[in-house]
């Protein structure tokens, strides 16, 4: 089982995340403590060696993408097997939405979902990475 680590300020959506993940039986999500702590998604991911983190970006310190890059680079060096998962509303920040999508082309995270996808589409891709 693939262990996901998911760290968003948005806690009704995590929320939400969390339960389809844990009813599909498929992936086992586990929500950091304490968003607001720069080192907490590096330091929830080491200590029960996750498969992939999720870490929802927003023009708001700490979930700035230049923020959440620097924790995927981190992450990348110690936990190597670790796919970086980056989510964002579309909607919200189109330029936000554009910025991700070119971290994903320059290889900084493994993949990237807008907020508006479905549980089912999120389940389905955590599960194949």
């Amino acid at each position: 089982m693939k262990i996901v680590v998911i760290s968003m300020i948005n806690r009704l959506l995590s929320g939400a995340i969390i339960k389809y993940l844990r009813e599909r039986g498929e992936l086992m999500p586990i929500r950091v403590m304490d968003c607001s702590k720069k080192n907490e998604p590096y330091i929830t991911c080491k200590s029960h060696e996750a498969n992939i983190l999720l870490m929802e970006v927003m023009k708001i310190s700490p979930f700035t993408l230049e923020e959440r890059l620097k924790t995927a680079a981190k992450m990348k060096k110690s936990l190597p097997h670790c796919k970086i998962v980056v989510l964002c509303d579309e909607n919200a920040d189109p330029d936000m939405a554009e910025k991700v999508k070119e971290a994903k082309k320059m290889g900084f995270i493994d993949s990237f979902f807008y907020s508006s996808v479905s549980g089912e589409y999120l389940a389905a891709m955590l599960d194949a990475l």
